[in-house]
């Protein structure tokens, strides 16, 4: 309920993962990843609302860290 308080953090962590050679469209492949292993994991309890959900939350993160790291 309060992304503002995480923002810094999420940004220091997109600037940190240059460093370790991750480019940006490897993000689009994680998030994928993300939500394939939480489709397996959770079953039938991996809703079209809960997909979206997660989609939604690593969309604002992969974006928060990309802009902080190659901007």
């Amino acid at each position: 309920n309060n992304v503002e308080a995480v923002v810094p953090a999420i940004q220091e962590l997109g600037k940190r993962h240059v460093s370790y050679g991750v480019k940006p469209e490897d993000y689009d492949s994680v998030g994928a990843a993300l939500l394939w292993t939480l489709e397996q994991g959770l079953g039938d309890d991996f809703t079209p609302e809960t997909k979206a959900a997660w989609a939604s939350v690593y969309g604002l993160v992969a974006t928060t860290m990309k802009d902080a790291a190659y901007a």
